[in-house]
């Protein structure tokens, strides 16, 4: 008996409600149950899929639902298919973790570190800027929305801590839309599942999550007072107070995030599990 049959286990269980033993999955299970493998890490960069009839049979699908299925995650920057070669588990670098399957996929996984990092360095980049031009441009209307939403994050402690962080994110795209940006609201709106996420993680990595709401008024407030150098000022007050927070979470040393980012898997293995079992590179053992 091979390795790859003595390690392989059954499938889970059909994740829609209702679904009975027998039923045949679609492409979009196919994307769902492969690409939150992939951005979990339990197919790493690297990792080579079964051959198409081995796979749409561990699946339990049909080949062009299984072919519809890895199509899409080609498309999402997950997987390389070639011909004789197979396909190929890709690097991080060549996700499209702009692509709301993507980080909806980041978010239900165990956080990545560097991702989240990388996240805040993108906030640090245009959020400050953001608030400056919210202190200019903001109409009475949204500067009210603004400081409502900051309300409903302090009135939701300390017994409600994800109601909390929905108002967090409300208060910080309340500001993105006080901008007057077209394209500032659509990255905002691309990235607004990983931001959640990120707002949990902050709040889990706090002694107490109050200790933010002194930054986030201090926004506000400069905000209200027209005053773009003092709102821009207080953004990265607030940004950095969250780096702060989660650099004891991420181990992260001083000088930087390269403690944060995970050690490459070896390219040529993928970790056992039901899809693969124990497969290398040019075929299974």
């Amino acid at each position: 008996m091979s390795r790859a049959s003595r390690t392989a286990r059954p499938l889970p269980a059909p994740r829609h409600a209702g679904a009975t033993y027998g039923r045949r999955f679609k492409s979009e299970d196919v994307i769902d149950t492969l690409g939150l493998k992939i951005v979990s890490g339990e197919l790493p960069p690297g990792a080579l899929l079964p051959a198409e009839t081995t796979l749409a049979r561990r699946m339990g699908l049909s080949r062009p639902s299984l072919r519809e299925g890895l199509r899409a995650l080609a498309r999402k920057g997950l997987v390389d298919a070639r011909t004789r070669r197979g396909t190929l588990v890709n690097d991080k670098p060549l996700w499209n973790v702009l692509d709301a399957d993507v980080l909806r996929w980041i978010a239900a996984a165990p956080p990545d570190p560097a991702f989240f990092m990388e996240l805040l360095d993108l906030r640090m980049i245009f959020e400050p800027a953001a608030a400056r031009l919210a202190a200019s441009r903001a109409t009475a209307e949204q500067i009210l929305a603004i400081e409502s939403a900051f309300r409903s994050m302090s009135s939701s402690l300390p017994g409600d801590v994800e109601g909390c962080c929905r108002h967090d994110l409300a208060f910080h795209e309340l500001i993105i839309a006080a901008a007057g940006n077209r394209l500032l609201v659509r990255v905002a709106a691309a990235i607004r599942t990983a931001l959640l996420a990120a707002f949990r993680l902050s709040s889990n990595a706090r002694e107490s999550y109050e200790n933010s709401l002194a930054e986030h008024w201090a926004v506000a407030a400069a905000i209200r007072r027209r005053d773009p150098d003092q709102a821009e000022q207080a953004m990265r007050a607030l940004l950095a107070g969250t780096a702060r927070d989660l650099a004891p979470a991420y181990e992260l040393t001083p000088r930087g995030k390269q403690n944060a980012r995970p050690r490459r898997s070896a390219p040529t293995r993928a970790a056992p599990n039901s899809l693969t079992g124990n497969r290398k590179q040019g075929g299974e053992r």
